[in-house]
């Protein structure tokens, strides 16, 4: 029996979890969190442990305070005296304090084999604070394997120095019993374009709330041209604003929804688009609603930014990021050419059901796990 602590501190989460459900008895996995992780419920025991990282809103103070101390405010304390039950720890990017704690076991020998999960694309970020650079190379040094879920993640690892014969690639995916392509009604009136994700700037959301504008403007036939928008975040109330402004309250909606319900959302949409720009620091990493969106069917327009592109291959439209009207008219051309948006979402399941089932990468990991040992 090999056991293995899943290691991700506040970010806990069932998008990733959901891979880390094993079938295979010789595989025991034990998840560690802080005591607010992002869900609550999970299908593996997780143990708790205080963080600072849980401190509500963690204020501007408790941050600086936290960086200087540490580097890091995923701080996870009593970690250690769980370093003697585990075969593997199995932990997120090398940059949190909680890598640093059991990288530092590790050169101790104190525990037997660690595993970094790196989502990072961008070399070299996440090292501007001289603290928070030392644990990252820290933990890249005692790191006995990493895992990356894209090509590009991995080399990004290459570009920062990490041998390449220390890193495997392994796709994380969705329960595609779950997620799957809706019959569609030949007889439906309206079209609904979605778009799931954090209301922020990067997110691309207020290039989407434009370009739809224009294209409700473009097409003034169809009476209902619906927008839904699903998430929260520091834009919400300024989109409304803007929504109520512009007098589309009864078109564009912004709501949140639990994840049991997003497999109906996305059965109720027409396209799925997410138009994620880059920053110095951020590009997106994965998009685990592309692959969601994929095994609905459902065919996706995306700005040709970061691991976009690798994640969702010939399953969609790619616009270059900041082209306000190219995203109105990828929304037209579908809207107009059903045949069209029909084979993009049969490619997209495809693609889903051969690259992204969540019970295939969890037998991947569990064979990694194996091979480490």
């Amino acid at each position: 029996m090999t056991r293995v602590a899943l290691v991700r501190g506040k970010y806990l989460n069932n998008f990733e979890g959901q891979n880390y459900i094993f079938k295979d008895k010789d595989i025991e996995l034990v998840g560690i969190s802080s005591l607010r992780p992002i869900h609550t419920n999970f299908n593996f025991p997780v143990i708790k442990l205080p963080s600072f990282a849980d401190i509500s809103g963690m204020g501007r103070a408790v941050k600086i305070i936290s960086n200087r101390a540490f580097g890091d405010s995923q701080v996870l304390f009593g970690l250690g005296k769980y370093a003697s039950q585990f075969d593997i720890f199995h932990t997120a990017d090398p940059h949190y304090y909680y890598s640093y704690q059991l990288a530092k076991l590790r050169s101790e020998n104190k525990i037997k084999k660690l595993i970094v999960t790196s989502w990072e694309t961008i070399p070299f970020n996440n090292e501007s604070i001289p603290q928070k650079r030392r644990i990252k190379k820290f933990v890249q040094k005692h790191a006995d394997l990493f895992l990356c879920y894209t090509e590009r993640a991995k080399e990004c690892l290459v570009k920062e120095g990490i041998d390449s014969s220390k890193i495997e690639v392994i796709r994380l995916g969705v329960d595609l019993s779950r997620f799957k392509r809706p019959t569609l009604n030949a007889k439906r009136k309206h079209y609904n374009i979605l778009l799931a994700g954090r209301l922020v700037e990067e997110k691309g959301i207020l290039d989407l709330y434009e370009a739809y504008k224009n294209l409700k403007t473009q097409m003034s036939n169809i009476k209902s041209l619906k927008l839904t928008i699903i998430g929260d975040g520091p834009l919400k109330n300024y989109l409304k604003l803007k929504i109520k402004q512009d007098k589309l309250d009864r078109f564009v909606t912004i709501v949140q929804k639990r994840y049991e319900e997003m497999p109906k959302a996305y059965h109720e949409a027409d396209i799925f688009i997410l138009p994620s720009k880059s920053t110095k620091t951020w590009e997106e990493q994965y998009g685990m609603v592309l692959i969601e969106a994929m095994a609905s069917g459902l065919p996706i327009i995306a700005y040709d930014t970061g691991a976009i592109k690798e994640v969702v291959g010939n399953a969609g439209i790619y616009i270059h990021e900041g082209d306000v009207n190219g995203l109105a008219f990828a929304m037209r051309n579908l809207l107009e050419d059903k045949t069209f948006a029909k084979k993009l979402g049969t490619i997209g399941r495809e693609r889903a059901e051969k690259e992204y089932d969540c019970r295939r990468t969890a037998i991947n990991i569990a064979e990694l796990y194996k091979r480490l040992m």
